[in-house]
């Protein structure tokens, strides 16, 4: 079992891999330009700080979806 610690760093990691895969700067602060480009279920969350933030649940269901020896490196 992977310690609750390392699970988030894994979910961060993977958050941050698919909004580069978005072609949006993961530390950017999310504006009108780079919210069109979020997931339709966080566009309208004003509490976002960085855009990585708005993957995390894109990220948690690739993780839960997809076998552990896959993800396991990610």
């Amino acid at each position: 079992m992977i310690p609750d610690d390392n699970e988030e760093q894994r979910i961060i990691r993977i958050a941050r891999a698919l909004c580069r895969s978005a072609r949006i700067d993961p530390d950017a602060a999310v504006d009108e330009i780079t919210r069109p480009l979020l997931p339709a279920a966080q566009r309208d969350d004003a509490e976002l700080g960085s855009a990585w933030m708005a993957f995390r649940d894109s990220a948690r269901a690739f993780a839960a979806l997809h076998p552990r020896e896959i993800v396991r490196s990610l």
